[in-house]
């Protein structure tokens, strides 16, 4: 039942953050790492887990279209945004002021050829080097998630079908946002494409939030999830190494889109969640005290992804200026990274148990003289 808390969740998304760190770090091994792990990645299983926590947290049966919690949400995202923006910008202009030319290859560098317009671009959330367009992401999807809810209550079948509809639209299309930053000009994670991986999530958040099984065992479908995600590792591994041609030729690229979230990569991350959700062994991980700064991790994921942002743009600098940086040095990078992520998430955790022991002992009646009875 709804209720108490579901630690895979909290283990799921702990382990996305790293592995998220670790990808946009651009460490040597970096890419190679992200496609061994089938046609998804990180990302889609943060975004899928994303809507069943915005489900979990926000929707309310038939409340109607209530937009307050969900949009002073993405408002707090939108500043801590512009505020990640202004921090790597700083950086950037640091590592220009000491490496000059060898500095312009990051990303976040050509912010300083224009520095007024792109900051007025960056407010407007059209101007986002790498890794800065994740946030923004997250902000559109829920500002839509008060009307998903709505939906959600009139017809869950119209609710996919419409989300399904425009995820397919915006792919066949190309339909995406303005994004001066990049090659492409637009978002590198569509939102239009994107929403329907955190529709699914909010649709089976609010099964969850209403105490039914979400992901029910089948064993047919629990052998073709199996045989799906096993058999994507070694073929998207070695479509990326150039071993294999891609198995459905120039059509392959659309199939595994990751700015329109592709199908392969959808079907893949279901195949995923529904393995994990259905491995007893996941569960009593998840449960274990040795997983717990993971499962901290994952319950802090703001302040621990915006660390992990910076850390990675911090490790994207060194790799700019140094590309033949050690194996040995980069690994301690990614080392001392993750560990400082995971100490960011045990004090943010320790600090909130200390508040909530103080707020309960305050809260509690002390020294409290009892009313008196009409007998007395």
């Amino acid at each position: 039942m709804y209720g108490q808390r579901e630690n895979r969740i909290d283990l799921l998304r702990g382990l996305s953050l790293l592995l998220i760190f670790i990808g946009h770090a651009e460490f040597t091994f970096s890419l190679t790492f992200q496609h061994s792990r089938g046609f998804s990645d990180a990302s889609e299983i943060f975004v899928l887990l994303a809507g069943m926590s915005s489900a979990l947290a926000y929707y309310r049966p038939d409340a109607g279209l209530r937009l307050e919690r969900p949009w002073k949400r993405a408002f707090r995202l939108y500043i801590v945004h512009l505020l990640l923006f202004a921090i790597m910008a700083t950086i950037a202009a640091v590592a220009l002021g000491v490496f000059d030319q060898s500095a312009w290859a990051v990303d976040m560098t050509d912010f300083w050829r224009d520095p007024f317009q792109h900051g007025l671009q960056a407010l407007s959330l059209s101007y986002m080097p790498g890794n800065l367009d994740i946030l923004p992401m997250y902000v559109v999807l829920l500002l839509f998630a008060p009307l998903a809810f709505l939906l959600h209550d009139w017809s869950k079948g119209a609710l996919l079908g419409l989300s399904c509809l425009v995820w397919f639209i915006a792919g066949l299309g190309h339909i995406n946002l303005p994004n001066a930053a990049l090659e492409g000009h637009v978002w590198y994670f569509d939102p239009l494409s994107w929403q329907l991986i955190f529709v699914i999530g909010i649709c089976l958040g609010v099964r969850m939030k209403r105490g039914q099984s979400i992901l029910p065992y089948n064993g047919s479908v629990f052998a073709a999830a199996a045989v799906f995600a096993i058999a994507a590792i070694p073929i998207n591994l070695a479509v990326h190494l150039g071993i294999l041609e891609p198995p459905f030729g120039d059509l392959h690229h659309q199939l595994v889109s990751k700015t329109n979230g592709g199908p392969l990569r959808i079907v893949n991350v279901l195949a995923i969640l529904y393995l994990a959700w259905n491995i007893p062994v996941v569960k009593t991980i998840a449960d274990h005290p040795a997983m717990r700064l993971l499962c901290i991790a994952g319950r802090h994921s703001l302040p621990i992804f915006s660390a992990g942002v910076l850390l990675s743009f911090c490790a994207v600098v060194l790799m700019k200026i140094n590309p033949e940086m050690p194996l040995v040095i980069q690994l301690l990078v990614l080392v001392t990274g993750c560990f400082i992520q995971l100490a960011i998430g045990r004090i943010l955790e320790t600090r909130k148990t200390v508040r909530t022991a103080i707020g309960s002992h305050q809260s509690s009646p002390r020294n409290v003289v009892p009313a008196m009875s009409p007998a007395e």
